[in-house]
């Protein structure tokens, strides 16, 4: 009789996956896939993907290779050693992939023949439609990690201006933001652009700034050097007048003499500009920054009219008493 055969049934450790690694560092710093979203810039939907192993619901590998690597390198996981495991288990799900589809079957070749029928044309359009969808997606992508264009075509450079203000004008990308001194302003749809600025007596330095969504910019100064006279201090018995001194940051300021409009919009004034306005009833002072703006009401300085950065309505009457 044939003695039996004994077996030992042995359990061989399981190596810890790509997912499992990285979902398991993630987890011991106390982070959830929203978290990493806000941290690298990539889809916490993309991250469950990556950790899940469904590489199939993910961007072309090009794109995950980039996501793999700087999730690596926020969780300080060794990058090249991540990228291994990725490549690895990638590879085993293309060959599994290719293995269920089976070997591709060969055709004789025939000769070819090009046969213009209705199908061809649909074809042909589907293609054409889908090449021009993929330019102008490389045509945006090219605009948002580059800087934008700017011109400034008013005022130039060195220039000497007799007067306390001056209109900067010039040209941008659709869809970037402006900054004049650090104070934006609007754009019109074409890019184009006119802001009047408050000028201080002497040097100004003037600073324009374009910059799209993604951070990139593009800045241009000029030095314009502004000479008028200075203002006289007068009676404001038979009114009120009020001083206002600019710093340290630019402000955007509308000034409302007597219930009319000084300017027809919010005028830019530069960092140290100083400007006086004299009603007979009330002067109301609109500003997005309340720290940059002092003010001084019939001689009596009552100092910024706010905080930092702070939209600020201000409204002076004759006789009333003045606080800060």
């Amino acid at each position: 009789m044939t003695a039996a055969v004994k077996f030992t049934r042995k359990t061989l450790p399981q190596k810890e996956g790509l997912g499992e690694k990285l979902a398991k560092k993630r987890i011991s710093l106390g982070l959830d896939p929203k978290d990493i979203e806000k941290a690298i810039r990539v889809r916490a939907k993309h991250i469950e993907a990556i950790e899940n192993g469904r590489y199939d619901s993910l961007p072309p590998d090009v794109y995950v290779r980039g996501f793999v690597r700087n999730y690596a390198n926020f969780l300080k996981l060794d990058p090249d050693k991540v990228m291994k495991l990725y490549e690895r288990e990638r590879g085993l799900i293309e060959n599994v992939r290719k293995a269920k589809a089976g070997a591709p079957i060969v055709k004789p070749l025939a000769t070819p023949k090009i046969v213009i029928t209705p199908k061809t044309i649909t074809v042909g359009a589907i293609v054409f439609a889908a090449l021009s969808i993929f330019l102008y997606i490389g045509w945006q992508v090219a605009l948002l990690t580059s800087p934008p264009k700017l011109t400034v075509t008013n005022p130039k450079d060195n220039v000497n201006i007799a007067g306390n203000s001056v209109n900067v004008e010039g040209t941008t990308d659709t869809g970037a933001s402006l900054f004049i001194n650090d104070v934006e302003i609007g754009v019109d749809q074409d890019g184009s652009f006119k802001e009047k600025i408050s000028l201080q007596n002497g040097v100004n330095i003037i600073k324009v700034r374009a910059q799209n969504k993604m951070g990139k910019y593009t800045e241009i100064r000029d030095t314009v050097v502004a000479t008028f006279a200075s203002e006289v201090a007068s009676s404001t018995a038979a009114g009120i007048e009020v001083k206002l001194t600019i710093g340290p940051r630019s402000a955007s300021v509308q000034v409302e003499v007597d219930d009319k409009n000084v300017t027809d919009k919010p005028i830019v004034m530069l960092a140290g500009v100083t400007q006086t306005y004299k009603g007979t009833d009330k002067i109301k002072i609109t500003t997005n920054d309340g720290g940059s703006v002092d003010a001084t009401i019939n001689g009596q300085d009552i100092g910024v009219l706010g905080k930092a950065n702070e939209a600020v309505n201000r409204e002076f009457t004759k006789g009333m008493t003045i606080t800060k």
